[in-house]
């Protein structure tokens, strides 16, 4: 069993008996529990599933533990795939959400069958500087600061920070210096909330 602790909490937890590498987890600014799976599913049994799909199998397993699906992302590198997935809660998420629903993932054959013989299954929370992907998770931020990466140059640039005024559909406004401008959110390879870390320290220091 080979185990490497990331900065911050360490977790080591058991996946079968597939003699597992497990990766340790990080709280800042996301909380996060990965897997690590060597040589399980014969090469022949893989198939590409659509993220949508992937969605749809790990929802229930994440709701069973009290908690909703943020996002999920597939990283497709040279020696492994990762399979990131982003959880969250009505009361806040941690380490022992996540590693709750990494062990009930684990169970779910169809995981395996996509991504074969080695790869990594992150679960984590969305920390912070949380990642959108969807327009409608942006409801409970109107007001708050956030940056962007645009797909296609926009005013000569692709990054953007400003705040959010409004959505409707698949657009959103942001304010930025003193002007609106309009993107729309297909349209950005990424968009996640900006946290003031200097209000989040008062805050902290005020509630002590």
């Amino acid at each position: 069993l080979h185990v490497r602790c990331v900065a911050g909490w360490s977790s080591l937890v058991a996946r079968r008996a597939h003699n597992p590498k497990v990766v340790g987890s990080n709280p800042a600014p996301a909380t996060t529990v990965k897997y690590f799976f060597v040589g399980l599913t014969p090469f022949f049994c893989i198939r590409k599933m659509y993220k949508e799909e992937i969605e749809k199998i790990i929802s229930p397993v994440i709701m069973r533990n009290n908690c909703f699906l943020w996002g999920t992302e597939i990283l497709r590198g040279k020696k492994k795939t990762t399979l990131r997935i982003f959880i969250d809660s009505e009361n806040g998420v941690d380490i022992n959400d996540c590693e709750k629903i990494s062990k009930d993932l684990n169970y779910e054959p169809t995981l395996d069958l996509n991504f074969g013989e080695d790869y990594v299954l992150e679960v984590s929370t969305p920390g912070l500087d949380r990642k959108f992907f969807d327009i409608n998770q942006l409801k409970d931020y109107i007001g708050e600061e956030l940056s962007l990466k645009s797909k296609e140059l926009i005013f000569g640039k692709r990054n953007f920070t400003g705040t959010l005024i409004d959505f409707s559909g698949n657009n959103f406004n942001l304010n930025i210096n003193g002007k609106t401008i309009k993107f729309n959110f297909d349209d950005t390879d990424f968009c996640r909330l900006k946290p003031n870390f200097n209000e989040i320290m008062k805050e902290n220091i005020y509630a002590k």
